[in-house]
């Protein structure tokens, strides 16, 4: 999926669910697909135990248990922001993920 397509709803997300600007960036990263903690410690100059705090913490905002379910909130929620806001069906934005 093209990072246009997904920067405005990762905003509207991250508003939802009160996402402070490093975890913001570490959200990025991982619908980046970029999803273990030594890659994106590399990448945000952070330290890999902090990168896990601030996924355990995106966790307990987004009431997921995983990175995978971390993803799969922002899909749900990236679907229906299109599907208000935009009017593209649910299904086109699903469909294009890889599987």
């Amino acid at each position: 999926m093209r990072a246009d397509k997904v920067k405005v709803p990762m905003v509207a997300f991250s508003k939802q669910y009160n996402l402070s600007p490093r975890e913001q960036d570490v959200l990025q990263l991982m619908i980046a697909r970029v999803v273990n903690a030594e890659d994106i410690s590399q990448k945000l100059g952070i330290s890999q135990n902090t990168v896990r705090i601030h996924v355990k913490n995106i966790n307990s905002k987004v009431g997921a248990r995983s990175k995978t379910e971390i993803l799969s909130a922002f899909i749900l929620f990236l679907d229906n922001y299109y599907e208000r806001v935009m009017g593209t069906p649910t299904t086109s934005l699903v469909q294009q993920l890889p599987s």
